[in-house]
């Protein structure tokens, strides 16, 4: 199964779908990459029209919502068709990246039980910490369900402007969490000019700092998904997804 990483906080207007769609389209530069849209605004799915060649974007595997909001037998099969959804789409691709959405759900749920990553991206704040806080622990409970200890956690310090005083303490209030943290993404005009011209940063603005900041997390994911066996860590999310249902 191709690598899964799943792009989360329980909080929105954190940047999830910028760096979702940069991150997939950085990997499709050199790999086979399939993202997919589960959260129903649906951002991601219409800015990527313009995304790298070689990427293939789906829209929700399952649903606009998905499990997790009737509760009862309706959620638990819905449950069952998104995990397989998202097994299927895995099995064609080298990596797999889902844009989630900002809020408790069983979609969320299912892409923790199954991912070999979690990137969350976090803006400086406090309401955005709080929120990071909680992603924090909804991924530590997965990794207790798991024989592998998975999923991986990376915050992502996103949007941050270094002259502000929170912008420059973020990385060390992070730090704090005891997950490990990723390169800075720094506020980039480039990041918003991309988006309404529906092309990634690097098609965009090939030779910007902001490409630079988004290769530079691409290489830090990689170097850490390198080192876990892929073998037995698709074999025990498999297993705690089965035993999740």
């Amino acid at each position: 199964m191709g690598t899964i990483v799943a792009v989360a906080n329980l909080k929105g207007g954190t940047g999830k779908t910028t760096v979702a769609v940069n991150v997939a389209s950085a990997l499709a530069r050199r790999h086979d990459v399939v993202l997919v849209d589960a959260d129903p605004q649906q951002a991601a799915a219409a800015w990527t029209h313009g995304a790298a060649p070689g990427l293939r974007a789906r829209r929700h595997l399952m649903g606009s919502d998905g499990p997790g909001n009737g509760g009862g037998d309706a959620d638990a099969a819905i449950y069952r068709r998104w995990l397989e959804a998202v097994r299927k789409a895995a099995a064609t691709t080298d990596y797999l990246v889902i844009d989630l959405p900002p809020r408790l759900s069983g979609v969320v749920a299912a892409a923790f039980a199954l991912a070999d990553v979690v990137v969350v991206p976090v803006t400086p704040g406090g309401a955005e910490m709080r929120a990071t806080r909680r992603t924090a622990a909804m991924i530590d409970r997965a990794r207790r369900s798991r024989a592998d200890g998975g999923p991986d956690c990376v915050l992502v310090p996103n949007r941050v402007d270094r002259r502000t005083s929170v912008g420059r303490s973020l990385d060390h209030a992070l730090r704090e969490l005891g997950e490990a943290v990723g390169p800075v993404l720094r506020q980039r005009a480039a990041h918003m000019s991309s988006f309404d011209t529906g092309a990634w940063v690097g098609a965009h603005a090939p030779e910007s700092e902001a490409l630079d900041e988004v290769e530079a997390l691409v290489k830090y994911l990689r170097s850490r998904l390198s080192q876990r066996p892929a073998s037995a860590a698709s074999e025990a999310a498999e297993s705690a997804a089965a035993s999740s249902l």
